[in-house]
């Protein structure tokens, strides 16, 4: 019987590793549905989900870990199966301490599921200090309450902008 696995690796980078884990999972029957790979530096980190034999799961974290990365395997449960609406979410300011902090507290608040999240910091020699800019992939359910979320987000600062796109 096949199961569904996530799957979250990191570890120093090294040439070809996406294709060293995929030949793993092909020669274990398995055969990846979804994954996010991302390089910072040289560093790795992987979050994939695999449907597998139930009988390979334990030597599929085994084949992973003799790569020398940190590994992670945990068999989701198919019944639990949920209706979300998947937005993005861009919200730019004036950079300040604890920015990232106060807008995922307000998303948790929410109820909200942050599913990727990108954030830069850059200089402008107009206002002689960084701004903040960022992207957020966010997951909501049928009870999600648009302009309650931009009211909560601009309360952080007066000059946060927010701006939510995709079906809601």
């Amino acid at each position: 019987m096949n199961v569904l696995v996530m799957v979250t690796v990191s570890g120093s980078n090294r040439n070809e590793l996406v294709r060293i884990l995929s030949e793993k999972t092909h020669a274990l029957g398995g055969k990846w549905i979804i994954s996010k790979i991302n390089h910072i530096d040289d560093y790795f980190s992987g979050l994939i989900k695999i449907e597998i034999g139930s009988d390979q799961v334990q030597r599929l974290g085994a084949d992973f870990k003799v790569l020398g990365l940190n590994v992670e395997v945990v068999v989701l449960d198919s019944a639990i199966v949920k209706t979300l609406t998947h937005l993005d979410l861009n919200i730019d300011a004036r950079d300040r301490p604890g920015l990232v902090h106060d807008i995922s507290e307000v998303l948790a608040e929410h109820n909200i599921s942050v599913e990727n999240m990108e954030c830069h910091r850059l200089g402008v020699a107009d206002i002689s200090g960084t701004v903040f800019t960022s992207n957020f992939k966010i997951a909501v359910n049928d009870k999600f309450n648009k302009d309650g979320l931009i009211e909560s987000l601009q309360e952080i600062s007066e000059d946060l902008v927010v701006e939510i796109d995709g079906q809601s």
